[in-house]
């Protein structure tokens, strides 16, 4: 077949993506960072939390884990797959391929997805198995909603950091005074209003196990709706940077200015 009639398939844009995304990932910089990541949160559970205590064990898997390093992982990863390639004056290759700019958008943020669920995956693991260590009760049933639980939330914190990393360049700040504004502001707030908050939905779904329920008075009420919405918001965040990819001109000039 002549050169000139070969389609390019997304499944081809896909496989080349996630080589690219996963050769960055494990690059000899930032290995001592990732195996941080993933094993100091267990180590310091494992060290400090008695045996058959439960409420400094959900101390660090949920207030500590779920709720402030997960998205703060989700922040530096997703928020910075297109900032990356500006950086790294690479966008230009990107962006010639023959993908729009949309689907170029979401088929990164697919294979950062799939990254950060992998990571996710080993670290909820690591910590179910320092819970059986220590004899925690209801470990059970409390690993497997937060191994369920922490796949929705890097869908949603992770969608929402890719449109953060599009709406300017430092997207760490953005990210953090998003958190304190919404997450832990309007978040808390008793009205309907707090619905706006992805971390009052989590509330509601660790609401779910009776273990959670006792040490944390979370109400499981509305479990379906809360799930829904988180979804919904993924679908929101990356539709919107769909948009603001496909409007927006970056100059890697500009970018590389830190």
């Amino acid at each position: 077949m002549a050169a000139g009639l070969i389609q390019p398939t997304w499944l081809g844009a896909f496989r080349g993506l996630w080589a690219l995304t996963w050769k960055a990932q494990l690059t000899t910089r930032r290995l001592p960072l990732l195996l941080a990541t993933l094993f100091v949160i267990p180590a310091f559970v494992y060290f400090t939390v008695d045996e058959g205590r439960t409420n400094p064990f959900l101390h660090w898997v949920i207030d500590f884990y779920l709720m402030l390093l997960l998205p703060l992982y989700c922040l530096s990863v997703c928020g910075g797959m297109i900032r990356d390639e500006l950086q790294a004056d690479t966008f230009g290759f990107l962006a010639t391929r023959p993908m729009s700019r949309a689907r170029l958008f979401l088929t990164k943020y697919l294979c950062h997805l799939i990254w950060l669920e992998i990571l996710a995956a080993i670290h909820g693991c690591l910590l179910i198995g320092v819970g059986r260590a220590h004899d925690i009760p209801g470990i059970g049933s409390l690993g497997n909603l937060l191994l369920a639980v922490q796949v929705l939330e890097v869908v949603a914190y992770g969608a929402l950091s890719a449109l953060l990393g599009l709406l300017h360049q430092r997207y760490m700040v953005l990210g953090i005074l998003y958190g304190f504004i919404v997450e832990m502001g309007i978040g808390r707030i008793p009205t309907n209003i707090n619905n706006l908050s992805l971390s009052r939905h989590l509330r509601t779904i660790l609401g779910h196990d009776e273990t959670i329920r006792q040490v944390y008075e979370w109400s499981p009420e509305g479990l379906g709706s809360s799930v829904l919405l988180m979804a919904a918001a993924a679908i929101l965040f990356l539709g919107l940077g769909a948009v603001i990819f496909t409007l927006k001109e970056y100059h890697a000039a500009e970018e590389m200015q830190k």
